[in-house]
């Protein structure tokens, strides 16, 4: 009777492995898809919260495509992969540190030049030097002679540590270090561009207006993102103004009372418009500054444009458009007046 049991259930074993004896042995059914194969993934928990960084920018939809019944062949970085990307670069403690726009457009081509698509190549059809198109537009290389490697634009293989994992919508293979295309590595080396902060402080005519953003502790928010535009008067338009108060302010440094730093601090904000205005953009009318409930204007004066204050007298726009990381610097040929430094002048 034992052995009745014992066969009946070897036989029910085969029986559900191989239920189509025309075509031989069957192995388990294949259900999951790639993401769904990543996320049941102990080792590939990094790589599923990738994807859906980058999905958080609109135009990004990787787990959609990767879901989709189109066939696809992906190296999928292991955790301890993504855990070396993040060591190697400065400010990425974590994928939660892709936090702009701009970073996030960066991890999706990271990740789309670890897909190929409409082949679902197991390791055993790779060439040894074969090079394979990803949908990020740049290709790969596949070694197989001493087992399978990939290298990127690094010239650094990475090594396939766990082949030919099939899914619904093509094969996966993990590999032991996340791919770099040349389009990162060119972004990653690239020079940051300056902030506005950076901009006038390298910029000798404007290094009165330096002296008072500092003062003024301003010099951290006009580094922010952002985007500001900023009317900058040149040192002379300060040189002006200091004249204009009488011989008890002959430097920032007598703006030394709390009153004084704050009214001083209230005049830079009145230069500062909270969105970026390039030239282009400018249209006669009031514009909102960043000093709360106060406004100046732009003025169509026979085609050029200039800028009203509280003042009776207008500033010129000396130089335009110079671009910074957070916004737009306009330099201009007065420091322009809130109502509230008006009326301390009149008190002097």
């Amino acid at each position: 009777m034992k052995k009745l049991l014992k066969f009946s259930a070897v036989a029910l074993f085969f029986s559900l492995i191989s239920c189509d004896p025309d075509k031989g042995f069957q192995g388990p059914e294949i259900t999951l898809n790639i993401v769904e194969t990543a996320s049941g993934s102990n080792d590939l928990t990094s790589l599923v919260a990738a994807l859906l960084k980058a999905d958080e920018n609109a135009d990004s939809n990787l787990v959609g495509a990767l879901s989709s019944p189109g066939v696809f062949t992906v190296f999928a970085p292991s955790n301890q992969a993504f855990a070396n990307l993040l060591a190697s670069l400065d400010g990425f403690n974590s994928l939660a540190d892709f936090d702009t726009e701009e970073e996030r457009a960066l991890l999706a081509k990271i990740l789309q030049y670890h897909v190929v698509s409409g082949v679902a190549a197991q390791s055993g059809s790779l060439s040894d030097g074969g090079k394979i198109a990803t949908i990020q537009g740049e290709e790969i290389t596949v070694n197989v002679s001493g087992g399978v490697r990939v290298t990127d634009k690094t010239g650094v293989a990475a090594n396939v540590i766990a082949a030919d994992i099939l899914t619904t919508n093509g094969v996966v293979h993990i590999v032991d270090k996340v791919l770099l295309p040349q389009e990162v590595l060119d972004a990653l080396t690239a020079e940051p561009e300056p902030t506005i902060t950076d901009l006038v402080v390298a910029t000798e005519s404007l290094s009165v207006l330096k002296d008072a953003v500092i003062k003024a502790d301003l010099a951290a928010t006009l580094a922010s993102e952002g985007p500001f535009t900023v009317f900058a008067p040149s040192n002379d338009a300060f040189v002006a103004l200091l004249d204009a108060l009488g011989d008890d302010y002959n430097s920032l440094d007598d703006f030394d009372t709390e009153a004084e730093i704050a009214l001083l601090t209230n005049i830079l904000l009145y230069h500062v418009i909270p969105a970026n205005v390039m030239s282009t953009d400018l249209a006669a009318g009031a514009v909102g500054t960043a000093l709360t409930d106060n406004s100046i204007e732009v003025i169509d004066d026979n085609g050029t444009f200039v800028i009203g204050d509280a003042s009776d007298t207008n500033a010129n726009i000396t130089a335009v458009d110079i671009m910074a990381s957070n916004g737009t610097v306009h330099t201009i040929d007065k420091v322009l007046l809130p109502q509230e430094a008006i009326d301390f002048v009149a008190s002097l």
